[in-house]
């Protein structure tokens, strides 16, 4: 077989999906990892853009030393993260001629060039719409392939071969997207350099340009290698080769070896521009997502979307306890360290009551017989979730299973997994005989009413939130139960357990009372400290908190910008840096960045209705209500967008045309005491003051005693004697 480079055309007759974040996946192969590609493709995507690194960087370097951590290493999902399009590896996947996706969209491969030949029609492919597929990420339980599209940048397809079933398939299943939406694999929801890069390279820098929107990404080597999770190895390969190497006496610090596995196996935003190396501190670099997101997790601490293990484990009893990661994997394999189907790695400290866990007998304890799946330790406690359809992934919240949390919230069980023939009502009658109404149960069942009512909007839920927030050891769950009161800043509870938050130890929680703080006026002393709190977390709400006092020589600032700009390249970072320009005057970066924003994902109202509210702070109140006219086109049944839109043409002296817009809002939502309010006042500068009082009037059956309002009220009773 020839070495170049083969070829394969993808003839897409319809729209393709979309990718939330490429999954780590590997194949198990013990041979190191041989690039059979040609020079013109190193070219377009280099192992390394540091090769004279590699003198130190390379695993070639520590296996000379390592070899039973290399030979691990070569087994686990990280040493074939990502890579070059393989001539041999890659031939069977694009040698299978048609594919009908589950959406009804028509591919036709050939092996000939490795292009993708795509009609329809994404305005950032190459002229021609063909494009080279370069590389692969992941490769068991599936290998996604990443298309060059310009600008530096490397999309990911939605289209996705199975190594195991030797099959295509669509991640998005059934979901065609549209080129204009975010997740269509042309846009930002697929951009490798963004989503997937990081954590499947070494030492990668995204390298984003504010100014052009171009990306110039580099990396010292492509998978996740030795030196991602190591740090200072050129110090420690100089001085073993110079002979003056001393071995430390100290053990491995597993807290903080648990920060670096966090980096890529949590859900996170990033504060920094890549700036993490091994051995820092997580939260100086990330902002975690918890269940405070709506959608993120179910009420009891599972995970419902892609958030990945280090969250909901943070969330358990066990991570709470300090169990590590290295307590149970391999770090350079990512095995468990023991069997896990005979429970022996469960029962390593379940079975003696070791390291403060609780004693276990299997049998008693799980009313199942010995090796059955109810027997199982993992199989109740540790339920699998499908990402990307394929990517079976175990839940490491280590919840117990509860019907009645299904009946309740929707949450699910592992004993109706199981039985799928039986009710959540047969399982809990089971569940309530073997185990009853322990305290601990009666905790779950109140943080899960409690999120679930914070979530809805129930009224009356604050009481709740505070009470957890007082009993609650785990300071996962307290920032959980923090963020959520942060919106009740002016409660004097909230604010007494904000300021007991901001002495915590925990910069997690810190951030989440300071969070509180920023809300209330009577406490800018407070947040204007936080500058200079000794974590870059909380300094950088700080620093957002007190954005219209910028001074580009305060290091959170510094920071700040750093964390904008960093992510400029997704809607809600474009839109920040905007701010920031807005307030520095430059009003053409700020037009030109909301306008970009919009650009990102053009499907989404409230991303409009934000950039609206941008522009016309920028004085550009044409552009304003032309973007609010676009989202009105995308979602005609949302009233903030027609009251919006009422508000910039009053703005403009055009009563009528705000009075046409605000009586469209309020047929749209007549519970708008506000809204009711606005429509008042221009039915009154339109000569029509009955149609006034009867608008102020509804607002006020809606928010009684209003001052304003009852003072508006009267000045139309007067107006109507005369």
């Amino acid at each position: 077989m020839s070495r170049s480079i083969h070829s394969v055309k993808l003839l897409c007759l319809a729209g393709l999906g979309f990718l939330v974040m490429a999954g780590c996946s590997s194949e198990k192969d013990e041979q190191p990892l041989e690039l059979k590609t040609d020079a013109k493709l190193r070219e377009l995507f280099p192992e390394s853009y540091r090769p004279s690194d590699l003198s130190w960087a390379s695993p070639n370097v520590c296996i000379k030393c390592h070899v039973t951590a290399h030979e691990d290493w070569l087994k686990s999902h990280h040493a074939i993260a990502n890579r070059l399009i393989d001539s041999e590896m890659d031939l069977e996947a694009f040698s299978v001629g048609f594919v009908r996706d589950e959406g009804g969209v028509d591919y036709d491969f050939s092996a000939e060039d490795f292009t993708i030949v795509q009609k329809d029609v994404p305005k950032t492919m190459p002229d021609g719409h063909d494009a080279p597929v370069i590389g692969a990420i992941g490769e068991v339980p599936l290998r996604q392939y990443l298309v060059p599209t310009g600008d530096g940048r490397l999309q990911t397809q939605a289209l996705t071969w199975d190594p195991e079933k030797k099959e295509w398939y669509n991640i998005f299943e059934d979901e065609n997207r549209r080129p204009t939406e975010w997740g269509h694999w042309t846009q930002q929801g697929m951009n490798w350099n963004t989503n997937c890069a990081y954590c499947h390279m070494t030492h990668f820098e995204k390298n984003y340009s504010l100014e052009t929107d171009e990306y110039k990404s580099s990396w010292l080597l492509q998978t996740v290698s030795c030196v991602q999770c190591h740090s200072n190895m050129k110090d420690h390969v100089e001085s073993v080769r110079a002979g003056s190497y001393v071995p430390a006496t100290e053990p491995a610090d597993l807290k903080v070896a648990m920060e670096n596995c966090a980096v890529c196996h949590a859900r996170r935003e990033e504060l920094t521009a890549n700036g993490f190396r091994a051995g820092e501190k997580f939260f100086d670099h990330y902002r975690l997502t918890l269940p405070d997101a709506p959608g993120a997790y179910f009420a009891d601490g599972q995970n419902l979307e892609e958030n990945y293990v280090f969250g909901s484990f943070m969330l358990s009893r066990m991570g709470h306890k300090g169990v590590t990661c290295m307590d149970c994997h391999n770090p350079h394999s990512g095995e468990p360290i023991l069997p896990v189907t005979s429970n022996a790695l469960c029962m390593r400290c379940h079975a003696t009551g070791a390291n403060e866990s609780i004693q276990i007998d299997p049998i008693a304890h799980s009313h199942h017989a010995a090796d059955s799946a109810g027997n199982s330790c993992i199989a109740c406690h540790m339920p699998e979730r499908a990402y990307m359809v394929r990517d079976i992934r175990k839940d490491h919240s280590f919840t117990s299973p509860d019907p009645q949390l299904t009946i309740d919230y929707g949450v699910p069980n592992t004993c109706n997994s199981c039985h799928t023939e039986e009710t959540p009502e047969w399982a809990l009658e089971h569940v309530n005989n073997w185990y009853g109404d322990s305290d601990r149960r009666k905790r779950v069942h109140q943080r899960a009413k409690a999120l679930t009512d914070a979530h809805e909007g129930v009224a009356g839920n604050l009481d709740g939130l505070k009470e957890l927030f007082q009993a609650e050891e785990n300071v996962y769950w307290k920032t959980v139960w923090m963020r959520l009161m942060a919106f009740n800043p002016e409660d004097e509870g909230v604010f007494a357990h904000a300021q007991t938050a901001l002495k915590n130890e925990s910069p997690l929680l810190r951030e989440a009372g300071l969070t509180a703080m920023t809300q209330r006026q009577d406490q800018i002393e407070t947040v204007q400290a936080a500058l200079n709190d000794e974590s870059r977390l909380v300094r950088n709400r700080a620093a957002e908190a007190l954005l219209p006092q910028f001074d580009p020589l305060v290091q959170a600032y510094q920071e700040w910008v750093e964390y904008a700009e960093m992510n400029a390249d997704r809607p809600g970072g474009a839109l920040r840096r905007a701010e920031l320009a807005l307030l520095e005057g430059d009003l053409v970066l700020a037009k030109k960045l909301t306008l970009r924003a919009v650009s990102f994902d053009q499907e989404n109202p409230y991303l409009y209705y934000d950039a609206a509210i941008l522009l016309s702070r920028a004085g550009d109140t044409s552009g304003a209500l032309n973007i609010l006219q676009k989202a009105r086109e995308i979602a005609p049944s949302i009233g903030l967008l027609a009251y919006s839109q009422g508000l910039l043409l009053a703005e403009r002296n055009d009563y009528l045309g705000a009075q046409k817009a605000f009586v469209e809002a309020v047929g749209l939502d007549a519970d708008q005491h506000r809204w009711w309010y606005n429509l008042a006042m221009v039915f009154a500068y339109t000569g029509e003051p009955d149609k006034a009082m009867g608008c102020i009037s509804r607002a006020l059956e809606l928010a009684p005693g209003t001052p304003e309002y009852l003072m508006y009220q009267q000045q139309l009773g007067s107006q109507l004697q005369r």
